[in-house]
């Protein structure tokens, strides 16, 4: 995959950190960093939407509807039309 360069301004307190977190955790270069750091969050927000639709799931009731279901589905959607 052909890589991109993305350029980010950091002020002087952020910049010295980072350069200093890199370097303390072995990273060769500040680009191996950054990418680690946008990893870690891409994996972070995967694990928060799998939590979510785990517990949508969860909440969801199991197998179809009843014949008696959907008459009252088939109603309400009915009587929310004529509205």
């Amino acid at each position: 995959m052909k890589a991109v360069t993305i350029n980010i301004s950091l002020n002087r307190e952020l910049a010295e950190f980072a350069r200093a977190d890199a370097q303390a955790a072995a990273f060769d270069n500040m680009s191996e960093y950054m990418r680690e750091l946008i990893r870690r969050r891409r994996e972070a927000r995967i694990t928060e939407d799998v939590a979510m639709l785990e517990k949508a799931i969860a909440g969801a009731p199991v197998g179809d509807p009843s014949e008696a279901e959907m008459r009252k589905i088939y109603a309400a959607i009915k009587k929310g039309r004529k509205k």
